[in-house]
């Protein structure tokens, strides 16, 4: 390795990775990544990659791309697609038979169904070669990584949702001191949902350009709070049988909560996409939003919103007649080899590459980028904790050990469609709650049946046991 090289890789790589935590640190795995550089440009042979990646990410990206093709010679090219569409744009190419991509970054709730459409590749044989021991030991999140027992993606993004409240409202002793009068609670972050609609419905004074949520009302994303509003109450959405239970009565009422509170948000949410909503809340008349790292660190570049966030775990299930916390792992996006790649294996080492301590963090740090800590190293690195602030690193990393997931099984997509449908039937008034989830377990059947029962079945059990131990403990 020249002399300019080394200086390239001290600037991307020094400094911040190196304070260390109690038991990881990113230096002390560096021979990994030197590693699997050195293999991938003895396989290359003069090839370039193609990568497809999720808009939104490129500065992670191509801060981890850059590393490895200074380290490894191997070029990489980027190409970007709207976040909604990555996924089905990678089924597309490989049912049209197309070879240009070799890495893509599909969002992690889609893996089986790519799997199942035979997108993207298995790489049991590469994790066999090239995976180092230890290489997942300080990893956070690696639920979604796997289907059926084999590895088809490496995380490389801790998208958990979390609460962000306005600190300014929320440590207000005036506003304290009406909270308390008029509910004889403590102004704190919410432990239920519950709790967090009469905290909205509180600080909504829309006459004072003062509003109590920007949390989304679009067609498309309400579908993640009722989620995670249904999960709160312990509920399950299917049976030990692989039975709907989505329209039980606590289904109904997360649903019905759902869309009492809209009355509390800002009415942009009802078209808010990810970005306008980022938007929205850092304007700093909001009290409450729902969102993750990506809004984090917007949040953090602007002045009314820069270290004026408190952040929180989401409600959890009752635990033992007490409030609980947990997160809900959505979205995160993952490494995975396009199965029309004519280079799998230089692919899978770029994958791997890049989802090393030392380049996921050099990626992490970037303040324009979607990705957040997923590895217990990130932590410790002081250009991360700069980008995100202590207050949503301390909520974020605590959530990631205790997180529901997201519909992890073939059919995703269909399950989910429908729900967000009956969702939305319901938000407009098209049908009541309770007719909207019997609908939608109804269709949900149907897609079972479809695919096949007793195979979803043990999809369904393969996910259960990825479930935090809240909801494990009547099993």
């Amino acid at each position: 390795m020249n002399t300019t090289r080394r200086s390239f890789i001290k600037t991307l790589i020094a400094g911040s990775i190196l304070p260390a935590t109690p038991s990881h640190s990113a230096a002390q795995f560096a021979p990994w990544y030197e590693s699997l550089a050195n293999k991938a440009r003895e396989i290359s042979d003069g090839r370039s990659l193609q990568v497809l990646i999720p808009n939104g990410s490129r500065a992670n990206i191509q801060a981890a791309t850059a590393l490895f093709t200074e380290m490894s010679g191997v070029p990489c090219s980027i190409e970007e697609v709207p976040i909604n569409d990555i996924n089905l744009e990678l089924i597309l190419r490989s049912n049209a038979g197309e070879t240009s991509v070799d890495l893509a970054l599909p969002a992690t709730f889609g893996l089986a169904d790519l799997v199942q459409a035979n997108a993207i590749t298995n790489l049991d044989e590469f994790v066999a070669r090239h995976e180092p021991d230890g290489f997942r030991d300080d990893y956070l999140y690696q639920k979604g990584d796997k289907h059926n027992g084999s590895t088809y993606g490496y995380q490389t993004d801790g998208d958990v949702y979390l609460l962000f409240y306005n600190k300014a409202m929320l440590e207000d002793p005036r506003e304290q001191s009406a909270y308390f009068e008029l509910t004889g609670k403590t102004l704190e972050p919410a432990t239920t949902w519950a709790e967090l609609d009469r905290m909205m419905a509180f600080f909504h004074r829309p006459n004072q350009n003062q509003y109590g949520g920007a949390l989304y009302r679009n067609p498309e994303y309400p579908i993640w709070e009722w989620w995670a509003r249904f999960h709160a109450t312990g509920s399950l959405p299917f049976t030990d049988t692989m039975r709907p239970n989505i329209n039980n009565q606590a289904a109904v009422d997360a649903l019905e909560q759902l869309v009492a509170a809209t009355s509390s948000q800002i009415p942009s949410a009802a078209s808010n996409d990810i970005f306008d909503n980022w938007k929205s809340y850092a304007q700093g008349n909001i009290f409450c939003n729902m969102g993750w790292g990506g809004t984090q660190k917007f949040l953090q570049t602007q002045d009314p919103t820069r270290d004026n966030v408190v952040t929180s775990s989401l409600p959890g299930p009752p635990m033992d007649g007490r409030p609980s916390k947990m997160g809900y792992f959505n979205w995160g996006w993952n490494y995975t080899v396009s199965s029309g790649s004519t280079q799998k294996e230089l692919a899978y080492l770029l994958a791997l590459f890049c989802t090393t301590p030392t380049a996921s963090t050099v990626a992490i740090r970037e303040a324009d980028g979607f990705f957040d800590p997923f590895r217990e190293s990130h932590y410790a690195d002081e250009t991360v904790q700069s980008v995100y602030g202590a207050s949503f690193l301390k909520a974020q990393k605590e959530s990631l050990g205790n997180c529901v997931p997201d519909l992890y099984m073939r059919g995703q997509t269909s399950y989910l469609d429908v729900l967000r449908q009956q969702i939305l039937a319901t938000m407009e008034g098209e049908f009541s709650a309770r007719e909207s989830l019997d609908i939608c377990a109804q269709k949900w059947s149907h897609i079972t049946r479809k695919l096949g029962r007793s195979e979803q079945l043990q999809e369904w059990k393969n996910l259960l046991a990825t479930y935090p131990l809240a909801f494990q403990k009547e099993r």
